[in-house]
């Protein structure tokens, strides 16, 4: 069914779903097996400081709230109406909330499009019925929406990733629900998500824009199985990349991936090498794997792009400077000699058989000055654009392995052990804090990869007053891979500002 969109229309009204006053739950339950139950506590847990009506039929509470037995019921304005009553029912939901005045909807609901033929014509009744009202709807068969700014959790999931710049739209709510877990996990900020299931009313495009104009987004993440209005898309997705970066992983690749999506939410997949010119073509940057829309998403929101593919590579030992300079390599990337000045700096403290190149070798040095100047000589030098330093960050770990060692033979004190960790711990804060403070003063990426971590350790580290972060990468082709993305992110908006190729 096509149907028209209302553009600007929704761009304000998308705004109202994210920052709502007043929020009423259609179907609420204290069936903890319930989405009425899911969304009603997420919300109160999540500490939403509006108003929250529970909406169930035949309760007079719901988990000590008063509950009301339909939305134009509730004596108060409502700003916001999640539906999570069975499909048949929702027409009848929506008539109560055109009734009250209630202009957005999120409606969790499934059994619509993705069902089959008669789910299409439920869904088609609904889209018609909504545009007449002027009725902004996200779903239906969505997981809900996430604002962090707002402290506005609606989604089946109790997850708390911090509040940051990256928001997400996914047309699998599982997925984007489990991107955000892994935020949380890793102290990545999360600002705004939705998941925008069949996208009756609202499409991708809608959100893309929104999002474009959003201030507190810094970069958009999307998980996409199918789009409907391609033309619109592209021009949304045109107007957003110059402004900030657009993250995508298109699934469906493959015909059995294709079908797939087409029971999932009643996306059309259609030809997935169309799909990926005309993305690339507006901007947007392709990933393959879940994991990799979160990587790249948080190198984007943490440090300054680089303005070319010349990198400068620090090792503590000489093979991952190898391994480093071909992945670089085969991404468009490139490792320029050093310059005399870089050179004859580190000459003076190394010794006689380092590396006297680029990847420059520190060949087993464990010392922080040597660190620090290393990496300063090759940041500030005007030969390279990024840097990238191996082994560098969670050195100490290695030192206090064999201290520990030694403690287990009673040989080394444990209060001697545990001060030992501190001094390795400090040491490592003043590390980062340095790397911040020199992407700050030069405009350059800077990532270092740890070779060695710990289980749970964050990988984000935050520095007071600071616009950017240090991202501690955990193998070097992962780090390459971010620099190569941003370049190319960096080209891109060159290219378009410029005009030049």
């Amino acid at each position: 069914m096509d149907i028209p969109s209302q553009g600007a229309v929704y761009m304000a009204d998308i705004r109202k779903i994210f920052y709502p006053s007043s929020i009423a739950v259609v179907g609420a339950s204290e069936n903890l097996f319930k989405w009425g139950s899911y969304i009603f506590t997420n919300i109160i847990a999540g500490g939403f400081g509006g108003r929250v009506f529970p909406v169930a039929k035949n309760r007079e509470t719901i988990y000590g709230h008063r509950a009301y037995t339909t939305v134009a019921e509730i004596e108060e304005s409502v700003d916001l109406v999640f539906i999570t009553t069975p499909a048949v029912s929702v027409m009848g939901v929506l008539a109560d909330c055109v009734k009250k005045g209630v202009k957005n909807v999120v409606m969790i609901t499934s059994g619509f499009s993705e069902t089959g033929e008669e789910g299409t014509r439920l869904e088609d009744e609904m889209i018609a019925y909504c545009r007449e009202n002027g009725l902004s709807v996200v779903g239906p068969n969505t997981m809900g929406i996430v604002n962090t700014a707002a402290s506005l959790y609606a989604t089946g999931s109790q997850v708390r990733a911090p509040r940051g710049g990256i928001s997400i739209i996914a047309q699998s709510g599982n997925v984007g629900n489990q991107i955000m877990e892994w935020a949380e996990q890793q102290n990545i900020g999360i600002g705004k998500f939705v998941g925008s299931g069949n996208e009756g009313v609202l499409g991708c495009e809608d959100y893309v824009e929104y999002f474009g104009a959003d201030p507190d987004t810094s970069v958009v993440l999307m998980y996409v199985e199918g789009i409907d209005d391609g033309r619109r898309f592209m021009d949304a997705a045109r107007r957003t990349s110059m402004k900030k970066p657009v993250i995508a992983l298109k699934a469906g690749r493959t015909e059995t991936g294709g079908r797939a999506a087409a029971s999932h939410t009643g996306a059309m997949a259609g030809s997935f090498k169309t799909y990926e010119a005309a993305l690339r073509q507006s901007g947007i940057i392709l990933v393959k794997a879940p994991t990799e829309l979160l990587t790249i998403s948080s190198a984007f929101d943490s440090m300054p792009l680089p303005k070319g593919n010349r990198v400068g590579v620090v090792t503590l030992g000489g093979g991952w400077g190898v391994i480093t300079a071909d992945e670089c390599e085969e991404r468009g990337l490139t490792l320029p000699p050093l310059p005399d000045n870089v050179y004859e700096k580190l000459d003076r403290m190394l010794p006689p058989f380092w590396s006297k190149g680029n990847p420059v070798d520190l060949v087993g040095q464990p010392s922080m000055e040597l660190f620090l100047e290393s990496m300063n000589s090759m940041v500030s030098s005007d030969a390279y654009d990024a840097v990238i330093l191996l082994g560098m960050v969670g050195a100490g770990k290695f030192v206090l392995r064999i201290h520990e060692s030694a403690a287990s033979m009673g040989y080394y004190s444990r209060d001697k052990l545990g001060e030992l960790q501190q001094l390795f711990a400090d040491h490592q804060t003043n590390f980062l804090d340095n790397i911040i403070e020199l992407m700050e003063k030069y405009d350059k990426p800077i990532y270092p990869v740890a070779l060695i971590s710990t289980p749970g350790e964050e990988m984000i580290h935050y520095r007071d007053g600071s616009r950017f972060k240090a991202i501690i990468y955990k193998t070097p082709e992962e780090a390459v891979f971010c620099l190569e993305k941003q370049y190319e992110y960096y080209r891109y908006t060159s290219r378009r500002t410029t005009g030049r190729p």
